[in-house]
């Protein structure tokens, strides 16, 4: 009923496992529906340990293979496309680092618009999640390639070096003088609005709260942010301009000196904060400092998940199109393995300015 493991097949045995079990699923030997054996029988079908067969299934569980009910077994699911046995298929490394929380708005937003493309295409796609730049348990036969999710700046020459064995799409992110193809938001200008639109409510003095200077999109908002000061003869001086070292969390020194600067006699009256979790840190911090919003002090943030309008003002923001930028990744790198050429190409989506109560016009 099952092939067994190659053993001198360098990928991992619980890939190889799980692979078999779809191609059973998909020549309908494993119908939907079905039982499937038990994990020892498995186990001794294809040729691996328990350990490693159980690992197989857990995954396969995950991707939505099968579905497990207590104390009966684990069954292949109803809802399984077994359909898509003839297409042709093609397999998608999904490299991200390995803090990264695949359950925060923007990674699940960006996995829900990679998984609804694929649906919608004519190839079979296996989608692989990597935390460093290689492929273990990817094919070897030329239908392979990956998408790098905001990779660090750092990581330059590594995901070169990347694109040079497989076709490769940088998603969310940009490096400077490359050839890699890209597909992200236009952070600087998406910046530029947040800031004119401060700047037409009457602002002209501001704080600017970035993200880690080691990632392209904190780093083009903070440069968009400072140009559409510059533009309108507004300064923007060391004690305006704040940086975190995280993109989620607000280290305690930058809320207190950001506290302190708002407490001072020439406050400034608007915030840009370059992400939600940041826009939520700074508005935590106005209410520190015994300031209230809007009256007080305006703040703009990135990203508008569904908790951004449920906010206390409901939060003004810069929107990005996170799942049109993650079809616009798949389709590139889709095409590029189909085709085994690798265009560089940068593609840059705009953003869209969502006002709400969180900015007013100065008192």
């Amino acid at each position: 009923m099952f092939q067994k493991v190659n053993i001198k097949d360098p990928t991992p045995k619980y890939l190889q496992t799980q692979r078999i079990l779809i191609d059973a699923i998909r020549a309908g030997s494993l119908v939907p529906g079905s039982k499937l054996p038990s994990t020892k029988e498995i186990s001794v079908l294809v040729d691996v340990s328990l350990i490693t067969a159980h690992k197989a299934l857990e995954r396969m569980v995950e991707s939505g293979w099968l579905r497990r009910e207590v104390g009966r077994g684990t069954y292949v699911r109803e809802d399984v496309d077994v359909c898509r046995e003839g297409r042709p298929h093609v397999a998608i490394g999904i490299v991200l680092d390995h803090n990264v929380n695949l359950n925060d708005y923007y990674h699940s937003t960006i996995i829900e618009g990679l998984r609804r493309e694929a649906r919608a295409d004519e190839y079979q796609v296996e989608f692989y999640f990597h935390d460093e730049f290689e492929m273990r348990g990817a094919r070897k036969n030329g239908d392979t390639g990956a998408i790098c999710i905001h990779p660090a700046l750092e990581a330059q020459a590594d995901v070169e070096r990347f694109a040079r064995r497989y076709p490769v799409v940088v998603l969310g992110g940009a490096f400077p003088n490359t050839e890699v193809a890209t597909v992200d938001c236009d952070n600087f200008r998406g910046a530029r609005q947040a800031v004119r639109h401060l700047i037409e409510l009457g602002h002209h003095r501001f704080l600017l709260l970035s993200g880690p200077t080691n990632l392209s999109n904190a780093r083009d908002r903070a440069a968009g942010a400072a140009m559409e000061l510059a533009v309108h003869g507004i300064p923007l001086g060391d004690r305006d301009s704040f940086v975190s070292k995280d993109s989620v969390v607000l280290d305690e020194d930058t809320k207190t000196r950001m506290e302190r600067r708002l407490g001072d006699p020439d406050p400034p009256t608007a915030v840009v904060a370059g992400g939600f979790y940041l826009a939520m840190a700074a508005m935590q911090v106005v209410r520190r400092a015994g300031l209230s919003m809007p009256d007080d002090v305006s703040v703009v943030g990135f990203d508008d998940p569904a908790s951004a309008p449920l906010l206390d003002p409901p939060l003004t923001t810069v929107r990005q199109p996170l799942q049109d930028m993650a079809a616009e990744a798949y389709r590139m790198v889709r095409d590029a393995i189909v085709t085994g050429t690798n265009q560089p190409r940068v593609v840059q989506l705009s953003a869209e300015m969502v006002i709400r109560g969180s900015t007013a016009p100065p008192r």
